[in-house]
């Protein structure tokens, strides 16, 4: 009898994983097209010819398009926080607070005339951190399924989804 409780909870356990695929496969996919669209507007601040109207635009689209899916990947994380190891919440909000400051620096900076090569920094830094983010993302919801999600989680999952979708 013993055997068979065993039996029945190591499949309960295990037979959603296999069957579901972890929610950072679906992330990955969504964080991949969302970086394309990124490089599109902040990769020419990097270019040595890059000037004011770059860093603008630049700042433009991160205000405006980049910051509507952030709003939306933020949900997400909001949802998924209580489920983390706290190592991982604290990693994950780490890395959210500094990706947050550079892009409050970014915004300021970039409306400045004269401050080309500034931004260019700001902006190599920002992606850096971006893919970091997503990484870390990917990583801590590595072990999780959609069915897992919080209402909210599954939400701001289909949001970001419906976003990437458009980008096509």
């Amino acid at each position: 009898m013993f055997s068979t409780i065993l039996t029945t909870e190591w499949v309960a356990r295990t037979t959603p994983r296999s069957i579901t695929p972890p929610l950072s496969a679906k992330l990955r996919h969504i964080h991949r097209r969302w970086m394309d669209e990124i490089l599109e507007w902040l990769g020419p601040t990097l270019a040595p010819d890059a000037d004011f109207w770059n860093g603008w635009s630049a700042v433009r689209y991160i205000n405006d398009q980049f910051d509507r899916q952030y709003r939306r990947e933020c949900a997400l994380i909001a949802a998924i926080l209580p489920l983390l190891r706290p190592s991982d919440a604290f990693i994950l909000c780490a890395t959210t607070v500094v990706l947050e400051r550079t892009h409050r620096d970014l915004d300021q900076l970039g409306r400045r005339q004269g401050m080309t090569d500034v931004v260019a920094a700001l902006a190599y830094r920002f992606l850096k951190l971006l893919r970091t983010w997503f990484a870390e993302i990917e990583r801590v919801t590595e072990e999780l399924t959609l069915d897992e999600l919080p209402l909210d989680g599954r939400r701001a999952l289909a949001q970001l989804r419906a976003a990437a979708a458009a980008r096509q």
